[in-house]
């Protein structure tokens, strides 16, 4: 097991507690009705580009010639529940729309079109190891127990999946990728946010905790994929 000071997995995962932010233009319409919150977007120069829904949430796709910003809207229950600035990728943006129109999604830019991935590989993450042994005490002139714990990474083998339909994604990680404290899965799946995918690559996050949203970044040519967080995870991959 290799070893971290602990001031270094602080800074690591300091470094990687990035949260998606409401825009400040629509700030104001979380928690408005879905039907005036529509409104509300195109009268502020939004373009409805796509929605599709996943359980009980409803995801739609807004586009903005002036801001030149793509967001992503979350609705529950009939009322807004999460606004967030996604990469333009989610809207397709092409050089069509500097002339103010905006093409309908691609099969790829777009997430059109559907794949399923079963991935095996190992990975490393931070873990606690209780130590023993004796100390010389100077002042007792005789050698004493200690016993301390310290912080390092332990290595494991896993395996995951993920699904892309109809625009959203999701991954099921197991074992080790599932951190002792997490939220937000259904039946152990989580919805994969900022998803973009290309005929070369697939990337997005997705949150298991409040400070642990790991990275997504699979290569479709080597059907390699890695996944960065405080615990990392590197496998080959069965595309359907």
């Amino acid at each position: 097991m290799r070893l971290l000071p602990l001031a270094t997995i602080l800074l690591i995962a300091s470094s990687r507690q990035a949260v998606a932010q409401t825009p400040p233009d629509v700030s104001d319409l979380a928690g408005a009705s879905g039907s005036g919150g529509e409104t509300q977007l195109e009268a502020r120069g939004y373009h409805h580009i796509m929605t599709n829904t996943v359980r009980d949430t409803k995801w739609s796709f807004w586009w903005s010639d002036k801001r030149r910003q793509c967001i992503s809207v979350a609705t529950n229950d009939g009322r807004y529940a999460a606004i967030s600035v996604v990469p333009t990728a989610n809207c397709d943006v092409t050089p069509a729309a500097e002339t103010g129109t905006t093409p309908p999604p691609s099969d790829y830019g777009g997430h059109r079109g559907s794949v399923d991935l079963v991935c095996i590989g190992s990975g490393s993450g931070p873990a606690a190891q209780s130590n023993s042994g004796y100390r010389y005490n100077y002042e007792h002139r005789k050698f004493e127990p200690e016993y301390g714990t310290t912080l390092g990474r332990e290595g494991f083998s896993s395996d995951l999946e993920v699904e892309i339909a109809d625009g959203l994604g999701r991954i099921r990680p197991v074992g080790k990728l599932v951190s002792p404290i997490h939220s937000g899965s259904a039946d152990g799946w989580w919805p994969i946010e900022g998803l973009i995918v290309t005929p070369d690559r697939i990337t997005g996050r997705y949150r298991m905790n409040g400070m642990n949203k790991p990275r997504i970044d699979y290569d479709r040519r080597t059907r390699v994929i890695h996944i960065d967080a405080a615990t990392e995870f590197t496998g080959r991959c069965e595309e359907h």
